[in-house]
């Protein structure tokens, strides 16, 4: 079974250059919610675009890059299955990486 720890991203789509950080693990369900324009897709989005390289909804990958900064964006999942644990980084731009952590 999977089970995800946490979602993490900065410059994706319209958040800007601090990283958003969402704990999914906290309970044995997580439910999000808010108004419209709050970030709830934004979530499944980088979730679905670290784990199959393409976001859920239909947005070209040049589009997740934040428009108005236009700097590289980066999403980090951290998740397990069956006990073993998985971190996945995804950045637009290499340089947004070092030593496994985000660069702010």
């Amino acid at each position: 079974m999977i089970v995800f720890k946490s979602v993490q991203w900065k410059n994706f789509l319209s958040t800007g250059n601090s990283p958003n950080k969402v704990l999914l693990n906290r309970s044995q369900t997580t439910l999000i919610i808010g108004k419209n324009g709050e970030g709830k897709s934004t979530i499944l989005d980088a979730l679905c675009f670290s784990l199959f390289g393409k976001p859920f909804r239909n947005i070209n990958k040049g589009q997740l890059v934040n428009s108005i900064n236009g700097k590289g964006c980066v999403v980090e999942i951290e998740f397990d299955i069956n006990g073993k644990e998985y971190k996945i980084f995804v950045a637009s731009n290499p340089m947004y990486l070092k030593s496994g952590k985000m660069v702010r």
